[in-house]
């Protein structure tokens, strides 16, 4: 592998890595059925995603902080399941100086506060599901809010479920951008958002499962030195992402309609693919001092580019600073042994 091509490779991680602050950082809604207990968004200007799910009669809260101009930014939106289509959750946003809209919903009641007030946002389903790229994944629109917060104080955001049960999300500000820690973990994040979605566990990570099982038949039948089995199983979950990718585009796209935001999927899964090639070969060839570094420069990427679900990057990295002597055969030994012991 050339270090020209490696440079390409990386320039085109930091492409992807701006196109990755684009998206929201998924969180899950747990605890948070008492007004008591609402969950508290810690940066309500940041895009957050809170992903949960609601049975009927049911009501989730939330807290924002707000400092009076800021803008209070709220989307509601529900799983595209076709098992879920009677689903119709709204919202209530609740505080001081709102302006009191359209009645509360049945078993909703707020603490009784001076000018404070309770709007109303009932959901209405959007006639056909929105296809998210970046992730990729599919959700349908239920409602939105933007407002500049009237006063400097704490508000309450309620999402109710009616009669029905579903998944809903809700997505709030609008400070699209992902924290060092946040872009590590948003892979493990994701496989909570599919599984939102309605997929097993088992579906989504089958790709990262079978691109083990072929990395270990590559690396038994070659060379085998402790700096070819890290790079090289790490190389292979670097190509389980772009699999699982275009899977998730394709499940998405059974509810989503297809537009030009699918190729936007494709240039990253285009990425992923490169990057685990990339990461094979230099496995394979001389494990010199570039080599070494190179396979370390990849790993850092795909760390940051959420490609091969956090162990892929670490095998990479490891992998740049193991041994490359040929490992003992188990097979060899075995003979060895039996040989010693024959009377």
């Amino acid at each position: 592998m050339k270090p020209s091509a490696i440079i390409s490779i990386t320039l085109l991680a930091v492409l992807l890595l701006s196109f990755g602050a684009l998206a929201h950082v998924p969180l899950s809604a747990r605890g948070n059925d008492n007004i008591t207990s609402a969950l508290h968004i810690s940066d309500a200007a940041k895009s957050f995603a809170i992903y949960g799910r609601l049975d009927s009669g049911e009501v989730h809260y939330y807290r924002l902080d707000m400092q009076k101009g800021d803008i209070i930014s709220l989307s509601l939106f529900v799983s595209a399941s076709p098992k879920e289509l009677d689903f119709r959750p709204g919202m209530v946003l609740y505080g001081p100086g709102i302006k009191s809209e359209g009645p509360l919903p049945q078993g909703l009641a707020f603490p009784p506060e001076k000018a404070s007030g309770a709007m109303t946002i009932p959901g209405t389903r959007a006639e056909s599901a929105t296809y998210e790229p970046f992730a990729p994944s599919s959700f349908v629109q239920m409602a939105n809010v933007s407002l500049s917060a009237p006063q400097t104080a704490s508000f309450i955001v309620a999402v109710f479920s009616g009669n029905t049960s579903g998944h809903y999300g809700l997505a709030t500000g609008y400070r699209e951008e992902f924290s060092f820690m946040e872009r590590i973990t948003a892979p493990i994040q994701l496989i909570s958002v599919y599984i939102w979605e309605g997929q097993s566990p088992g579906l989504v990570l089958t790709p990262f499962i079978a691109a083990e099982i072929i990395g270990l038949l590559v690396f038994y039948w070659g060379r085998r030195t402790a700096y070819r089995m890290a790079g090289t199983l790490g190389g292979f979950l670097f190509l389980a992402t772009p699999a699982s990718v275009f899977m998730q585009m394709v499940f998405s796209l059974t509810r989503a309609p297809f537009g030009p935001d699918v190729y936007i999927t494709l240039v990253i899964a285009v990425f992923h693919v490169l990057l685990g090639v990339a990461a094979i070969r230099l496995a394979g060839g001389e494990a010199g001092i570039l080599h070494r570094v190179l396979l370390a420069v990849l790993g850092t990427m795909a760390l940051l580019a959420g490609s091969g679900l956090i162990l892929g990057p670490l095998l990479a990295i490891a992998g740049s600073l193991l041994p490359s002597r040929k490992l003992p055969n188990l097979a060899d030994h075995m003979k060895r042994d039996i040989r010693f012991e024959r009377p």
